[in-house]
Formats: C-alpha cells, sequence, structure tokens
C-alpha cells in the first residue's frame, strides 16, 4: 500500500478546511487537505458571509481580493407579515466600518482559498479522497487511511484535523462525544427566479402557515427556505405537490412564478436545523474544527463565519504546536480553550433569537425574538487575535 507523510492532514474541503490550509502553508507546514467530492461545482446552502465574516478576511489582508469574486452585498434584512414590511436591520446600523454581509457562491470561495493556497509549495489537496480509517500508534493520532481515486493510501501525519462538517467522519472514527446536540427543525430549500425590483436584502416572511427565508443569488436568483418542525416534511409530501404549490403562491408574490411552474418535489431539498457542541475537540494528535467540532443553527447565517475563526486561530495553535515537537490533546486543546466562550455565547444567542421557527405570523404576532440578537450575531466584537506572520 502508498504511504506518504506531511505535517497536517485535513480531512474537508470547505471554507474551514480550505482557510486553515492556507494559512498553515503560509508558514511553511506541509499540509494535505483531503476533499471527498470530484470538485467544488456543486450545490451549497451556507453561502452567507456575514458582517463578521468579511471583518476576519479584512483582518488577514484577503477581504481586497475576495470581493473582486462574484457575489453580491446585502445591504439590510427585511421582516415581512405576509406582503407588509414590519421592520428592517440596516447593516450599516449594527456595523459602521462594514455596513454590510455578503452572499457568494461557495464555490467560487473555496476556488479562491484553493488558489491562493497553491501558490506555496507545502500545500497539496486531493480531491475524491474519502476518509477510511485513522491511524494511531502509541502515541496517539498519527494519520488516515484514504481511498483516492480508485486507491488505498496511508497519509501519515503528526496532525490530523477533522474539517469535515456536521456528519464528520473523523468525529466519528475518532469517538468523540457531543456535550449537547439539538435538532428541533428543517429547512426545506429551493432557488427560484428573483423579481427585477428585489432589493438587496435579505427577507423573512411571517405567514399564516408558516415562515420563509429568501436572499439574493448572483447574478438573478433567490435562495429560499422554507421553516419547518423536524419532521414535517413528510406530511408535507403526503399532501401532495399541488398543496404545496397553492401554499407557496399565496405566501408572498416573489414566489409565485416558481409556484405556477412546480410540478415535482425535485427542487427542493431538505436540511437538518442541527445545533451541537462537541465535549472535547481535541485528542493526541487530532483535532475538530468547524461544524465537525460545533455547529451553529441557521439563524443568522452564521456558521460559515464561526468557522472561518475557527479555523484561523487553529493555524496558530498547531504551528505552534509542531515547532514545540509536542500535539498532545493538551497542546492542541488550546484551540477549544481560545474559541469555545464565543461559541457558546452565539449558540446561546440562537436559541434565544428561535432555536425553532417561530410561530406562523399573524396580525397580532410580535415580531420574532431573534430580531433583538442579531448584532451579536452578524457583527465581531473585537478583533481576532492573529499574529502578523498569518496576514497577507
Amino acid at each position: 500500500m502508498k504511504s506518504i507523510q506531511t505535517d497536517v492532514c485535513i480531512a474537508g474541503g470547505g471554507p474551514a478546511g480550505m482557510l486553515l490550509g492556507l494559512l498553515l502553508a503560509k508558514q511553511g507546514v506541509n499540509v494535505l487537505v483531503l476533499e471527498m467530492h470530484k470538485q467544488f461545482e456543486r450545490e451549497f446552502r451556507g453561502e452567507v458571509l456575514q458582517t463578521r465574516f468579511v471583518q476576519m478576511m479584512q483582518q488577514l489582508g484577503l477581504w481586497s481580493e475576495l470581493e473582486q469574486q462574484t457575489h453580491v452585498r446585502l445591504a439590510a434584512h427585511d421582516y415581512y407579515r405576509g406582503e407588509e414590511r414590519i421592520a428592517r436591520v440596516e447593516f450599516a446600523d449594527l456595523n459602521a466600518e462594514v455596513p454590510f454581509a455578503a452572499w457568494m457562491p461557495q464555490p467560487v470561495l473555496l476556488g479562491y482559498l484553493q488558489e491562493k493556497a497553491q501558490a506555496y509549495p507545502s500545500f497539496s489537496m486531493w480531491f475524491d479522497a474519502q476518509v477510511k480509517e485513522l491511524l494511531q500508534d502509541d502515541t496517539g493520532y498519527n494519520g488516515v487511511l484514504v481511498e483516492h481515486a480508485g486507491e488505498q493510501v496511508e497519509v501519515r501525519a503528526r496532525v490530523t484535523i477533522g474539517a469535515d462538517g456536521r456528519f464528520s467522519t473523523i468525529r466519528r472514527l475518532g469517538g468523540f462525544e457531543y456535550e449537547y446536540e439539538h435538532h428541533e427543525s428543517d429547512y426545506l430549500w429551493f432557488i427560484c427566479n428573483m423579481p427585477s425590483d428585489w432589493p438587496a436584502s435579505i427577507r423573512l416572511v411571517m405567514t399564516e402557515q408558516r415562515n420563509y427565508i429568501l436572499f439574493p443569488r448572483y447574478p438573478d436568483q433567490l435562495q429560499a427556505g422554507i421553516m419547518l418542525p423536524k419532521g414535517q416534511w413528510k406530511q408535507i409530501t403526503e399532501r401532495g405537490v399541488d398543496a404545496l404549490r397553492e401554499e407557496l403562491r399565496a405566501a408572498t408574490p416573489a414566489l409565485a412564478d416558481f409556484a405556477e411552474t412546480l410540478s415535482d418535489f425535485k427542487p427542493f431539498h431538505l436540511l437538518q436545523a442541527r445545533q451541537h457542541f462537541v465535549k472535547e475537540w481535541a485528542q493526541d494528535g487530532l483535532l475538530l474544527i468547524g461544524d465537525a467540532a460545533h455547529c451553529a443553527l441557521p439563524a443568522g447565517a452564521v456558521g460559515v463565519s464561526l468557522a472561518a475563526a475557527t479555523a484561523i486561530l487553529a493555524a496558530q495553535v498547531i504551528t505552534e504546536a509542531l515547532a514545540a515537537g509536542d500535539v498532545s490533546k493538551e497542546r492542541l486543546s488550546r484551540l477549544q480553550q481560545q474559541r469555545e466562550a464565543e461559541v457558546r455565547e452565539i449558540h446561546q444567542t440562537q436559541w434565544r433569537m428561535g432555536g425553532r421557527p417561530p410561530q406562523p405570523g399573524s396580525g397580532k404576532q410580535p415580531l420574532p425574538n431573534f430580531a433583538a440578537g442579531l448584532k451579536k450575531v452578524f457583527v465581531m466584537e473585537k478583533a481576532l487575535p492573529v499574529q502578523s506572520g498569518y496576514t497577507f
């Protein structure tokens, strides 16, 4: 069996894994990123980059290049009860220095990070690479067994990273335990044409029956989500597509054309609205980051931003651990010590904002609680402690 050696092996080529790979490569660390899919070009749901993400990219010196990539700037959050706008939150009122959020296709973001990382000779990436086993010796974990393009390869690494998302293989193979895990609701996502007069804003529409979230996609589409109690999708499919078509038509004029063309359930993608927090993110030679360690609810669209912050600080912790020759659980746990307070606070804020979907709207229903938590979720209150060697 083929065997290779590297300093750091990262399972998962999402935003957290790619950003970590870039920052490690900049330090001259030999890093291999493993991505299970064959390419970045596929459908994603988490494509909103909140103000806090832009702030972090500005800190790193990457935003001036990133903003040249395909994206849509979002100026506000609008709240509708049926067709009536009942509230508007301007991003400029939350943070004057970065008065916007952005929608950016995730393949664009990932492609940019990959291109940036490939400028460093110590960076490598494999697509179509699935982790099958964790490797270990008497000192701890030291790599993974990978199936890559039909061939099994041993990847020996001083540090192995699980950046492979909410359903992490690394987390499962490593026997990590949750401190808490919640799944109370689901989001039913679909894409439709954007009305020509749509403003540069995210819109929450509350109706008598259920609630909808809609935001612009470049160049002329909307990404729409229906908020559902856990398990209700089965009931919707049992009622049939005609009933759903009528519901969408009545919900908001923005969905009327989509409803007219709807003939089956194929346009829809069900996403479980999960929130979890892993009790301990590190073992000897092994570390979880991003959704693998701490998965946020969809409320506030902050998951990518939280994952990016963890990846940035992980780069510093890992580089220092490698330099010290100490990749023990105790040493790698410094990442969790730096990040868990903010992650916990955001998770708690999301629950106060509405961990479950707000009850369907009525004329007497107040604005959902989550409006009050927007600034805490959207905006980074203080800069990350980024060392100068990690900026561009």
